[in-house]
């Protein structure tokens, strides 16, 4: 008898309809040579997941589960950077490595990317089975719930490349939910002169203030039926005056994906600066295209990470240079699944994490 046919349960949490999943069990795959077997410990829930969640299954019923990280059982013949006992965050993103994205070394918008509890099988999952090459190690004095977040990191730390983030600059960041917050830990750990931080939840400002914010900014709806741009302009002219603002920020990150807040961050933005969307909101919306051409900004897209990532957000964390445990704020077995995706719906947290083993 093999080792994986020794497993006699892989508890997997799958998703079977809307706004349900349920454990089953699920074969572990055969391990090929260049693979690894990793008892996975822990695993981040985000809004992507919760969209999944609360949408119609499609063909096969997949494994959710994209943000991990776990043990290593077992390494393949051909593994040899790699040990049993060592501790590792799994990277969900499996890129092709051969069309014209992955080869010019942008494998986040690799054309036939296959990524964790979307397009393929997940990470909810008692164990998993992946290539080494997929896998980072991490220092074991870094917890088991922070491990959990290091994929969002990850993500923080190439919008800050993208951004081309660094001293002295003056940063607004729209929307603090776990994206907003990371991207404000990560700007911090790179020495910005300021951070003013922007959500229409009081408490999330608040929370966004204590983790490092300067400034936190409770953004008002524009429920008077106020022309937009008209409604975006005024509360920034406001805002900038009021917190000595100049010209504007150097440095715009949109987490947030709602409309009013890529007006107010154009026109936040001062002249020459950088505007960069991360949030996903409505598949269409409106940009004051004629001030961001008079302002010659440069606007950027961000989509999940690039090679190096996860080990510049493992060395941020093992440096303590970024704190993840204080945004954890509830843990759940993955025997209370799915009251884990009920909360994350319910945005009353900011990071929730899922024990795979408990």
């Amino acid at each position: 008898m093999s080792f994986l046919e020794k497993i006699s349960t892989n508890k997997s949490v799958v998703w079977i309809a809307p706004e349900r999943v349920e454990t089953q069990h699920r074969e572990v795959p055969l391990m090929k040579d260049d693979e690894v077997l990793i008892e996975v410990v822990v695993t981040g829930i985000c809004g992507s997941d919760a969209h999944v969640w609360a949408s119609n299954p499609e063909k096969r019923l997949p494994i959710l589960g994209h943000e991990s990280a776990g043990k290593i059982l077992r390494v393949g013949a051909k593994v040899s950077d790699r040990f049993v006992g060592q501790h590792v965050a799994i990277e969900p993103g499996n890129p092709c490595m051969k069309c014209e994205f992955c080869i010019r070394g942008q494998p986040n918008i690799c054309a036939n990317l296959a990524y964790c509890g979307h397009t393929a099988d997940g990470t909810l999952t008692q164990f998993y089975v992946c290539p080494a090459s997929v896998t980072v190690p991490i220092p074991q004095e870094v917890s088991w719930r922070s491990a959990g977040s290091i994929q969002p990191l990850a993500i923080a730390v190439h919008l800050g490349r993208r951004a081309n983030m660094r001293a002295h600059q003056t940063v607004a960041i729209f929307g603090c939910g776990p994206l907003g917050l990371l991207v404000m830990a990560v700007a911090r750990s790179y020495g910005v002169k300021k951070i003013i931080a922007f959500d229409i939840e009081q408490s999330r400002v608040d929370f966004a203030v204590k983790y490092g914010a300067d400034v936190g900014i409770v953004s008002p709806l524009n429920t008077g039926g106020v022309p937009p741009l008209d409604f975006a302009s005024d509360f920034i002219s406001e805002t900038m005056e009021q917190h000595n603002l100049g010209s504007g920020v150097d440095l715009t990150i949109e987490a947030s994906g709602a409309e009013t807040c890529v007006h107010m961050g154009v026109y936040i933005t001062k002249p020459g600066g950088m505007y960069i969307q991360a949030g996903l909101g409505k598949q269409l919306s409106s940009v004051p295209l004629f001030l961001f051409t008079a302002k010659e900004l440069t606007m950027k897209g961000t989509v999940r990470y690039t090679p190096g990532c996860f080990a510049d957000a493992i060395d941020l964390l093992a440096r303590k240079a970024v704190d993840l445990d204080s945004l954890i704020t509830s843990t759940y077995p993955m025997t209370k699944i799915n009251d884990a995706f009920v909360a994350q719906k319910a945005r009353a947290d900011i990071k929730i994490v899922v024990m795979n083993q408990e």
